[in-house]
């Protein structure tokens, strides 16, 4: 996945639970615990939402990215020899279908996230050192890149 290392994304794949921090259009900010999911489409991370009795449910940090789509996400946690993790700023987008590809149990809207900047800790680095920092795209590639991949064309049609 474009802009992680190797070994932050193996931390990623087995630690799939992730801290999301949106903000309102004023600013005002909201964090949510969200599971997180790698290989939607390259560079992108999946957010889904378990499909509960009732149809689609509400989700306010859905309301937010679609009022200001940067957003802010964090995966942790403490080992004996100290913190390590991976944070991730970047631009966001709600999708209206394609969540039950993240997985079979979710409904069908589902959150695009791209990163724009990255940093890790402990995973490439010793615990106490600094964290290594980086921007992997502008905020403009990041929106082309949330946008909706193209409709695959069907059986027997020509485009």
């Amino acid at each position: 996945m474009e802009g992680f290392s190797e070994a932050e994304l193996a931390y990623l794949r087995e630690h799939d639970l992730a801290r999301l921090a949106t903000a309102t259009a004023a600013g005002a900010p909201h964090v949510v615990p969200v599971r997180v999911h790698l290989g939607v489409r390259p560079g992108v991370i999946g957010v889904g939402s378990l499909r509960l009795p009732g149809g689609t449910r509400h989700r306010l940090y859905r309301q937010h990215v679609e009022e200001n789509d940067q957003l802010a996400l964090v995966v942790d946690d403490f080992t004996a020899d100290g913190p390590r993790g991976v944070a991730v700023h970047g631009l966001g987008r709600v999708h209206p279908d394609g969540g039950e590809r993240l997985d079979s149990r979710f409904e069908p809207i589902w959150l695009a996230i791209v990163p724009t900047w990255i940093s890790s800790w402990g995973i490439d680095t010793p615990p106490m050192d600094p964290p290594r920092s980086r921007h992997v795209r502008s905020p403009a590639a990041a929106r082309a890149d949330a946008r909706p991949a193209p409709a695959a064309p069907r059986a027997g049609t020509t485009r």
